[in-house]
């Protein structure tokens, strides 16, 4: 009897609904926490991640080795390096791959190359040995003129470890790299290809490249010749370099004889002829291309904008937005800059309508580009309303609309504004003095520009450069003082 009223309950218990039996929870929640991090890399949402870092932190995991690299990229590609550094200063122990994912932060996040040095430092000075990516990583981070000895510095380092030989990718870095930093860069480059015993696409691609930004197409035409093999990369450098050196003709018959062919090389074409003035032929080339994206739409209606050619412009832009082509920043700053240029603020406006309407973030670069736009085709008042709404003002913003308000005569304003900046705790560069000066002289300011002239150095440490001093001669002169000019 006894067991029949057991097996009873048994069965009833069984029999529960679903919603009666609780799951494990720290399981189900771990598994999420696993699903999410895997692609953690890849989030470009900031609250997205810093809720993610959350669950990290709640359930201790940042010191796994698997997981704080993936929150530094996390934070790396949504723009927050500070929060990828503080990530990285949580971890105890610190391997070359969390070494190599910080360095790599820093390099896509613009910071100074000084910057990415002191992490590479760092890692010797606590024993962790760097490997090829340590320093593929670092040299993208030095991308200038003034970089040559530091990535000559970076070039002993490789050899002395021996990466120089092990692992292609560690030459190309340093071919790269040394393009990048003027004649005696191109130079040192050549010298090491010539030294490599191995030799793939990217190191003949890395090295015409950077014969074609040094202007020496003759070379970098020979080096093409005697590539073993070429990709669509190789014919898209040498299209570059015939576009940008106005020899078209050349370009569109390297063009034609292309084995492939992608949308770079179309795009490429098209702003070699709309540079050229050929605006027909670069239309036909545009209506051709295969698989449009928005690098070649930017590249066309920009063409027709610098142009001056407005019904083209705007007809193509509405053709775009028919077809569902999604805009970026990259799009709004190029457009509005040949908006800016050609005085074609009725595109412009339709532009910024378009943006309203799609709700499109606009971040302060974009705003920026508005101001600029709105402010040289004299729609002061519209330009004012944009600044006065960037949540995040940066000095170009403050630039911009006092050289737009300086242009127009209203200098008093200008100065007004200046004054606001300061006060707020921005630090004026030369460019500010430009649009200062200009303003004062757009105005009839005589004593006010001489002011902030002497001002430049002695309060804000600006040594005066041609600019300045023919801004001052351009004030003095209107103002019936030319004499104190010379």
């Amino acid at each position: 009897m006894e067991f029949v009223i057991y097996t009873d309950m048994f069965i009833q218990q069984m029999q529960l609904p679903a919603a009666a039996v609780r799951a494990p929870t720290w399981f189900s929640t771990r598994r999420l926490l696993d699903e999410k991090l895997s692609d953690l890399h890849c989030c470009t949402n900031l609250n997205t991640v810093k809720q993610i870092q959350a669950q990290v932190l709640k359930h201790n995991l940042l010191q796994d080795p698997y997981v704080a690299p993936k929150l530094v990229a996390a934070f790396s590609v949504s723009r927050h390096l500070p929060s990828a550094v503080n990530v990285f200063n949580l971890v105890t122990n610190s391997n070359a791959h969390l070494y190599n994912t910080l360095i790599r932060a820093q390099a896509q996040n613009n910071a100074h190359p000084s910057v990415a040095f002191e992490t590479f430092f760092q890692m010797q000075r606590n024993g962790v040995f760097p490997d090829s990516f340590t320093y593929t990583y670092l040299l993208k981070a030095f991308d200038g003129y003034n970089c040559f000895w530091t990535v000559q510095m970076v070039h002993a380092h490789v050899v002395k470890f021996g990466f120089l030989e092990s692992d292609i990718f560690v030459p190309n870095s340093l071919i790269d790299s040394y393009c990048k930093c003027g004649r005696a860069g191109i130079d040192a480059a050549m010298r090491l290809f010539l030294e490599m015993e191995e030799r793939d696409v990217v190191t003949w691609n890395s090295v015409i490249g950077g014969l074609v930004r040094g202007g020496d197409l003759g070379k970098a035409c020979e080096a093409f010749d005697e590539m073993p093999e070429r990709d669509v990369v190789s014919w898209n450098i040498m299209l570059d370099g015939y576009a940008k050196a106005g020899e078209i003709g050349k370009a569109f018959e390297m063009f034609e004889g292309m084995p492939e062919r992608n949308v770079v090389s179309w795009a490429t074409m098209v702003w070699g002829y709309c540079r050229a003035g050929d605006m027909n032929m670069a239309r036909l080339l545009f209506d051709k291309c295969p698989g449009k994206n928005l690098v070649i739409w930017t590249t066309m209606i920009s063409g027709y904008a610098e142009k001056g050619l407005v019904n083209e412009a705007t007809k193509l832009y509405d053709k775009m937005e028919e077809v569902g082509m999604r805009i970026d920043d990259g799009f709004l700053i190029s457009i509005l800059a040949a908006c800016a240029e050609s005085g074609m603020v009725g595109l412009g406006k339709r532009i910024h309508a378009s943006v309203e309407r799609r709700r499109f973030r606009c971040s302060t670069k974009v705003l920026n580009a508005f101001i600029d736009m709105y402010a040289k085709c004299g729609s002061l008042d519209v330009a004012l309303g944009v600044f006065s709404r960037i949540e995040k003002k940066d000095l170009v913003s403050w630039n911009s609309m006092i050289q737009g308000l300086g242009m127009h005569g209203r200098g008093e304003k200008a100065l007004e504004l200046f004054n606001r900046m300061v006060h707020e705790g921005f630090e004026p560069d030369k460019y500010t003095f430009i649009g200062l000066l200009c303003a004062c002289t757009h105005a009839g300011l005589v004593n006010e520009g001489r002011n902030y002239f002497y001002s430049m150095q002695k309060v804000h440490g600006i040594v005066p450069q041609v600019e300045h001093y023919g801004c001052m001669i351009d004030l003095l002169g209107r103002g019936g003082t030319l004499g104190r000019s010379f």
